[in-house]
């Protein structure tokens, strides 16, 4: 016998089933998870597993839709959305799903937002959205009480980039430092410290100065893991001048000591460095680079990413276009380095400077 169903107005398929006497209607967008949810009710109607779902707590949802939606992804991201169920399950974990109001929701937004979290709340806040959409279309909830809830406006902090004379100040350090290579691949290369730790010895091309940007590391857990980059997709890139004798010296020195990485673990050459390693690596190059700098000086500090920053800048006065820059950085989107050549234009420009100049060569 086919299985029927009703296509409501909203474009949802719904099916009505009779469990324990009592009529219930499943929800789904597609015929076949409709028929698997009729057919997993049945056998836990038959099997007296049957959940009352006016009693389910919101944390008890919450941890089947992680099982079912979030435990295959990458353990970076299983973690990243376990912390923001902890945020969930402080303020909204024991209540009811059906009891859940608009402004118990607020009331979380409002409460992290006092705390400083900022951006926290507001992917906090996204999370929940979808946990209780998943309850709406499962059939535990009507409506999605998060729903009208708007997210955090702030002003983000502006990227730093590191200016011309902190470039040269690295870069002197760089050439004589033993973490420094790793430095200037990424600053000069704009590789993602994963990226970077991942390489191996057959990814550089000397004769095309070129690397071969093709997988990445997991450093959710100290230990590294191998995976795809973050968009998915392998790019090339070109390696300056001036870092070719120093990658010829140091491919050779790892080639002799049987590592197939270019960043080999100081222990252990045919492994990978650490999350502590580069977290250690760059501690030990900014003491170095500042351990002579008086204090009224300044001190140079960065991270790995806002060397990727820099990069990204020195690609905007080289006059490299967005979409060239977007694969060179290895985006999935161009909006980032839009947002950030927009800001050099804007840093570049002068309106009155621009209306007069018009006006003088026009009239």
């Amino acid at each position: 016998m086919a299985f029927t169903y009703t296509t409501r107005k909203d474009g949802r398929l719904m099916k009505r089933i009779s469990i324990n006497g009592k009529l219930q209607s499943i929800y789904s967008d597609n015929p076949k998870d409709l028929e698997n949810q009729y057919i997993e009710l049945k056998y836990k109607a038959i099997n007296n597993k049957i959940i009352n779902k006016s009693s389910i707590s919101f944390k008890n949802y919450a941890e089947e839709w992680f099982e079912l939606n979030i435990s295959n992804k990458e353990i970076a991201t299983q973690n990243s959305v376990q912390n923001r169920l902890k945020h969930m399950y402080e303020y909204i974990g024991n209540m009811k799903l059906s009891y859940i109001k608009p402004n118990d929701i607020q009331r979380m937004v409002t409460d992290m937002e006092k705390k400083g979290y900022k951006d926290v709340t507001n992917r906090t806040l996204m999370e929940c959205k979808r946990i209780l959409t998943s309850a709406v279309l499962n059939n535990y909830i009507e409506k999605n009480p998060a729903s009208g809830i708007k997210k955090i406006k702030y002003q983000k902090g502006e990227r730093h980039t590191l200016t011309i004379e902190q470039d040269k100040k690295v870069i002197n350090l760089a050439l004589k430092h033993k973490y420094g290579l790793f430095i200037l691949i990424i600053r000069f290369c704009g590789l993602r410290p994963e990226e970077c730790v991942a390489l191996t010895l057959n990814d550089i091309d000397l004769d095309n100065k070129t690397i071969n940007i093709n997988k990445a590391v997991s450093l959710a857990q100290n230990q590294p893991k191998i995976k795809s980059t973050k968009n998915l997709k392998s790019r090339i890139i070109p390696i300056p001048d001036f870092l070719i004798d120093i990658l010829k010296k140091h491919i050779k020195i790892q080639s002799e000591n049987g590592s197939n990485f270019v960043f080999g673990k100081e222990t252990d050459k045919l492994s990978m460095w650490t999350k502590q390693a580069l977290k250690t690596h760059l501690d030990s190059f900014l003491f170095e680079l500042n351990k002579n700098i008086e204090k009224d000086e300044g001190k140079i500090v960065f991270s790995y990413y806002i060397l990727r920053h820099s990069y990204c800048t020195m690609l905007y006065y080289a006059g490299i276009k967005i979409k060239e820059a977007q694969r060179l950085m290895g985006h999935s989107s161009a909006k980032m380095v839009y947002d950030i050549y927009t800001h050099l234009d804007e840093e570049q420009e002068s309106s009155a400077l621009s209306i007069n100049t018009y006006i003088k060569n026009t009239y």
